[in-house]
């Protein structure tokens, strides 16, 4: 992933049992719509490139629905599953611990769009040729922003 990039959409999405965002349009761009009183969570799946070698990041690109002060928390987690792994992948995941984006102020308007850099401190190991999960989840029992989160597209990023 030397110096690539992978964007995910809403659309790609892949969502747990219970807790996820809710898949909607807004002004008929797709969005997923994370609750400001509850954790929620999507991921994505795909396979790690050659040439990965750098220190990874996750942008997170949002809008809020209404909120225009104090602060939203986002957090990111990489599950990465070599061949040969002996995770059993029909009955549970392995995801690392989940890296924080911190306190990140919104927009001053409603819609206006911010992103969220988070550096991937913990990522599973991940390595060429791993199947891997991004998973994004809004740490809404700790941020202080009202309102839904709307993500229009995750990035990942290697920065070798």
């Amino acid at each position: 992933m030397a110096n690539s990039r992978f964007v995910f959409t809403p659309f790609s999405a892949e969502f747990p049992a219970s807790n996820i965002p809710q898949l909607q349009l807004v002004n008929r761009r797709p969005v997923l719509s994370f609750d400001a009183s509850t954790d929620e969570a999507a991921q994505w799946t795909a396979v790690a490139p050659q040439g990965l070698t750098g220190t990874i990041t996750v942008l997170v690109y949002y809008i809020m629905a209404s909120a225009v002060a104090n602060a939203v928390i986002f957090q990111a987690s990489l599950e990465a599953i070599t061949d040969g792994d002996a995770i059993d992948l029909d009955a549970g995941d392995s995801f690392d611990t989940a890296n924080s984006s911190g306190s990140i102020t919104v927009p001053g308007t409603a819609g206006y769009l911010d992103v969220i850099t988070i550096t991937m401190t913990n990522a599973d190991s991940i390595a060429a040729g791993d199947l891997f999960r991004l998973k994004l989840n809004r740490d809404a029992d700790t941020d202080t922003a009202t309102g839904d989160a709307h993500v229009l597209a995750v990035e990942l990023r290697d920065n070798s």
